[in-house]
């Protein structure tokens, strides 16, 4: 990595931190939602055995000044639902877990990763009620984010691009591409319109493609899909679909747009390889490292079948799936280096490898719960914003299947998908207050007939 690349990104992290501590909190949290994007340390040190000064200021130190500076209020008027109980359930077995599975450091991190994903939770729960988040902020960090896309990829080397120089900021292609869609899913289902709202939308679609993560542009076209059939309430408290094709229309085609230039001037890119795969005659060997992905997921059923009836019920501890990819790759990986909790690239997989049974099915229950919860919300709103949950979930499900989301938390993918969360429970869409404003009108109007 270029030296100045690195010192710009140290020096950026730091303005960000500074803004978190200093600012009003709506600029707190653009501070804090820019400085998830700065994922420093995990390109210059040995993950296994060593704790990263900026890392750990952004996982555990801003999100506890965010806590700090609201009082602890949002944690104190948290409602204890099944998702929250199931949620810590999970933190207190990842961190039980932690004492057999031969790497502890690892085991400490992960657990404070899911318990950063919880304080966020509640804090961005609280950021949307106060008014600290709204969709103004939301498409000012959009095109802020990009910037760093821009000064990272052209002007610093694109050394956290990885080899193939993919577009991103200073994070992981991946992580950079979830937290996009995210963010297309609260703008998409915001109710906002105009020209500045519609450009930034297809900003966000353009940037995902060129970032080449193959599952978040699925998770786009789904979320476009989704997007392009409106639930709307019809006679008998039930509810209709409407299709609109303008909608559709507009987001295919700059989609498809994004494609083409891909494709002509980088025709050794990811997508490409997906398009193709789809397209031609080819395997999944075709496709980069998927083939690479199955060849893990291969060896971790061969490993659980030679399992006893504990070890399926309790794993074999947190971030223990290191041990599996030492003698799995060893050319790849050493027992310093190994990031242990990014090495399975399936969460679903590394919660049954690593904490068995119980595990599992609390993060299955978890994502149960927490779906049917917004299932309810959307049928008594007749859609509205729970819809951007609807919109984000492609991306959470693909993205615990085959990526490290769990490790996630106050990185930019875990900090979009929060986002898309929380603005689905607490947030409000701009088409809701004029609705009510007409709906309150025509009942004056009726009233005043009747007289």
């Amino acid at each position: 990595m270029p030296d100045e690349a690195l010192l710009v990104a140290r020096a950026l992290f730091w303005l960000f931190a500074a803004g978190v501590l200093l600012l009003p909190m709506r600029w707190s949290l653009f501070c804090f939602i820019l400085a998830a994007h700065m994922d420093i340390t995990s390109l210059t040190f040995n993950s296994a055995t060593a704790v990263g000064f900026e890392n750990t200021i952004r996982i555990a130190g801003l999100p506890m000044l965010l806590l700090l500076r609201t009082g602890f209020a949002p944690l104190k008027g948290m409602a204890w639902r099944l998702p929250q109980k199931l949620w810590m359930g999970l933190v207190i077995y990842a961190a039980v877990s932690g004492f057999w599975s031969g790497f502890p450091l690892a085991a400490i991190k992960m657990v404070a990763y899911l318990t950063a994903y919880l304080v966020l939770y509640v804090i961005f729960c609280s950021g949307w009620g106060h008014g600290w988040f709204d969709i103004r902020l939301l498409r000012l960090v959009a095109w802020a984010v990009i910037a760093l896309g821009v000064l990272q990829t052209f002007f610093l080397g694109g050394a956290w691009g990885g080899p193939e120089e993919r577009f991103t900021s200073f994070s992981t292609p991946q992580y950079f591409a979830a937290f996009l869609v995210a963010v297309l899913a609260i703008l998409m289902f915001s109710g906002h319109k105009g020209w500045f709202h519609y450009a930034t939308c297809g900003a966000l679609m353009l940037t995902i493609v060129f970032s080449g993560s193959r599952y978040v542009f699925v998770s786009m076209v789904a979320l476009v899909l989704i997007a392009c059939f409106q639930l709307v309430p019809g006679r008998h408290e039930s509810l209709k679909f409407r299709l609109n094709l303008r909608k559709m229309l507009v987001t295919v085609t700059v989609a498809a747009a994004g494609i083409a230039i891909l494709v002509s001037y980088l025709p050794y890119n990811r997508i490409d390889e997906l398009v193709g795969a789809v397209s031609d005659d080819a395997t999944v060997e075709d496709v980069g490292t998927f083939a690479w992905r199955l060849g893990i997921y291969e060896d971790v059923f061969e490993h659980l079948e030679k399992r006893t009836s504990l070890e399926w019920l309790v794993g074999s501890g947190t971030s223990s799936g290191a041990a599996l990819m030492l003698n799995h790759d060893p050319s790849h990986y050493d027992r310093e280096g190994i990031d242990a909790n990014r090495v399975l690239h399936s969460e679903f997989l590394r919660a049954l490898y690593e904490w068995g049974i119980i595990g599992l099915s609390l993060l299955l229950a978890f994502l149960i719960a927490a779906g049917t919860g917004f299932v309810k919300k959307i049928a008594e709103e007749g859609g509205g914003v729970a819809l951007a949950f609807a919109g984000a979930l492609p991306s959470i499900v693909m993205g615990l299947a085959i990526e490290n989301i769990l490790a996630g938390a106050a990185s930019a993918g875990g900090v979009g998908i929060l986002l898309a969360m929380t603005f689905a429970w607490k947030g409000r869409s701009s088409a809701s207050f004029e609705d009510a404003v007409v709906e309150a009108f025509d009942a004056e109007g009726t009233t005043a007939v009747s007289v």
